[in-house]
């Protein structure tokens, strides 16, 4: 039998990994957004950052959903979400505070996950 800890990281695992194949999902579906975004910024060669920005958010987020590889696959999404602070959220802090909150959370609850592990009901066990 599960104990009742083994569920709070199952909780976070669902929403984060779900947060993050609907972003690249949607991503995928108009991937010139990001890429424009990209290079507006500067970026050098934004159609492989934004193509592995997608494929990252998809891929890691689908192993964060069922538990697998953990202490692997969370580092490309914080630093993914490391980064859009520094490009969107900041810039935007004035207008949208609730932006910087969210990606700061974000990685928050993936660094929470990287430390307790899978939990219940994951393919892994580390």
């Amino acid at each position: 039998m599960q104990e009742k800890q083994d569920y709070s990281p199952l909780i976070l695992r669902v929403i984060l990994g779900l947060m993050f194949v609907v972003a690249g999902a949607n991503k995928l579906l108009n991937p010139q957004g990001i890429i424009g975004m990209l290079s507006g910024a500067g970026f050098f060669l934004p159609a492989f950052w934004g193509w592995l920005v997608i494929l990252s958010e998809v891929l890691f987020g689908l192993t964060v959903l069922v538990g697998w590889k953990l202490r692997y696959t969370i580092w490309p999404l914080a630093i993914i979400m490391a980064v859009a602070i520094i490009m969107v959220s900041v810039p935007n802090i004035v207008k949208n505070p609730s932006g910087f909150f969210f990606h700061l959370l974000a990685i928050g609850a993936l660094v929470s996950l990287f430390l307790t592990g899978a939990g219940a009901w994951s393919l892994g066990k580390e």
